[in-house]
């Protein structure tokens, strides 16, 4: 009887254990993995880029406010006016449980055709380098902190396939340079977004 008893009680004990874990487990919190969207040329409001195997796309801030005091899945910003042309596209991740920012600044954007990247100085608007940069933070685990990476003189491009219509199309690739370590790098080859510049500031981006 005694023998009975004890082998009900480890079974209790071993099933607690067994629904606990699981219980926590479901209840952390994870990040989806996503796919980049096809290159298209039509207004689409998309935009996506692998860094490090992992995929990143818009999302409107829920969670982590990486895109400053109006956040916004993606948007524009620039100015055309005195010494200053510029025009920029700013995609933030901040739905998710860490964030993402992306800075493509693109100077005297005026046709289709390409682009080549400058050295970044990590700003964006008038305090950018007046050049074509881009600059992106993403998080590091192992430091638990967030770590930039800008664009490098001539070793990469913005490629610009449609602008007319309110359309903004394009794509880009290069590498960039550690912000505190420039011997270490990151290679992006797939970077495209594809922006309708009428409707985008309304745009959801989940």
């Amino acid at each position: 009887m005694k023998l009975k008893t004890f082998f009900l009680l480890l079974f209790s004990i071993f099933f607690w254990t067994l629904t606990s874990s699981s219980c926590s487990k479901d209840s952390q919190k994870t990040d989806p993995v996503f796919a980049l969207p096809p290159e298209t040329q039509t207004g689409a409001n998309t935009f996506g880029v692998t860094i490090n195997g992992k995929v990143y796309i818009p999302r409107d801030p829920t969670g982590v406010n990486v895109g400053g005091p109006t956040p916004k899945g993606m948007r524009l910003q620039g100015l055309h006016s005195g010494s200053f042309n510029y025009t920029e596209i700013i995609v933030v991740d901040g739905a998710s449980s860490i964030g993402f920012k992306i800075t493509i600044h693109i100077e005297n954007l005026s046709t289709i055709g390409v682009y080549p990247l400058k050295k970044s100085n990590f700003q964006d608007q008038v305090d950018s380098v007046p050049f074509n940069n881009i600059f992106f933070k993403i998080y590091d685990y192992k430091l638990s902190n967030y770590i930039y990476y800008g664009s490098i003189d001539n070793q990469g491009s913005i490629n610009i396939t449609r602008i007319s219509n309110g359309i903004l199309s394009g794509n880009f690739n290069g590498k960039f340079v550690r912000y505190d370590k420039p011997d270490e790098f990151i290679m992006i080859s797939d970077g495209r977004f594809d922006i309708n510049t009428f409707t985008v500031a309304q745009h959801p981006f989940p």
